[in-house]
């Protein structure tokens, strides 16, 4: 920065925390994301920015997000699993960039049986994200235009496994 002579970027944005809406009650030791309806977190004249709890247990709070602008909108899920909160944010959008798990992969992680240690992690990659064979179910109840994968696991996955997300979607 100082050789550079360019801003501090602590002195170009104003990080705070988001604020779930009056009424919202949550325990997260019960469910990370009850229903709801997303709420508004940003607006100014080129972007409205949307968002709502989505589920990856144990972690709280877990956020997708919705960008509106006058050229269209994009969802970005965050980690995931297939939720409610989510199809209703994604709800006819232009693109929903939402992650994805082979389950596959993670089945075959730990010999069986697996350790109660191993057991916890298959259980949390499994309950916290969004296996390809639901991905595109999300994507067609919130009829979204294009889905774009990320967060591929495991990142070494054949591209043809990971076409199977938008066929199951047909």
């Amino acid at each position: 920065m100082r050789d550079s002579l360019k801003p501090d970027p602590h002195s170009l944005i104003a990080v705070h925390d988001i604020e779930l809406p009056v009424g919202i009650t949550v325990d997260p030791n019960i469910d990370v994301a009850p229903r709801m309806s997303p709420f508004p977190v940003f607006q100014d004249e080129r972007v409205r920015v949307t968002a709502t709890l989505v589920g990856h247990a144990p972690v709280f709070p877990a956020f997708a997000f919705r960008f509106d602008t006058a050229d269209g909108s994009v969802v970005v899920s965050g980690d995931t699993n297939a939720c409610d909160n989510l199809v209703e944010l994604a709800r006819g959008a232009d693109i929903l960039v939402h992650e994805v798990i082979d389950i596959s992969w993670v089945e075959g992680l730990f010999p069986d049986p697996p350790s109660p240690a191993q057991q916890a992690k298959i259980d949390h990659l499994v309950n916290s994200h969004t296996p390809i064979e639901d991905v595109g179910k999300v994507a067609e109840r919130a009829g979204v235009r294009t889905l774009v994968l990320t967060h591929l696991a495991p990142a070494h996955n054949p591209p043809e496994r990971w076409l199977e997300a938008s066929v199951l979607s047909l």
